[in-house]
Parts: structure tokens; sequence; C-alpha cells
């Protein structure tokens, strides 16, 4: 988990969103989960976030990222590596 942007409140990153390439900030949020509350990213912008750009973007950031199409997480990681304690 990426701390340096959880202590931060904010990241930026690039997406391709309809085709061009756009930078976006991303705010932390907290969701409640079965583990404790995790940290989620949350597009700043009401935009649709691709379901591909927000693997991506999770991927990048080393934490969830909330997208249209539901929550993402970085590869291979889950709900409990992220849970706050």
């Amino acid at each position: 988990m990426n701390m340096k942007i959880v202590k931060k409140g904010s990241a930026k990153a690039e997406v391709r969103i309809a085709g061009m390439l756009q930078i976006h900030k991303f705010i932390i949020t907290r969701e409640k989960t079965a583990f404790g509350e995790i940290p989620v990213l949350v597009p700043e912008k009401k935009i649709t976030l691709p379901l591909t750009e927000a693997i991506k973007v999770a991927n990048q950031l080393d934490l969830p990222v909330r997208s249209a199409a539901g929550l993402v997480f970085p590869y291979g990681k889950f709900a409990k590596d992220f849970a706050l304690k």
C-alpha cells in the first residue's frame, strides 16, 4: 500500500478517456469492508472511468480504485491487504 498517497489524501494519474490522454486527480476516501476500513481512490471530477483505466491506475498507484464498474484492486491484492488497523 502506498502510504505516501494515503497521508497526502490525493494523487494525479494519466487516464485515457474517449481516446484522449488526460490527467485526473484522485481523492482518497474510506470504504467499509468485512476486514475494516480501506482507503480507496475516487476521481475528483464525476467522470465515467473505464474499467481498463481503473485497473491501470490501481496497479500504478498500488491502491484500490472506484470506477463505474465497481471497486478495482491492484494485481494480486485484496481488501484485507489494505485494511487499516
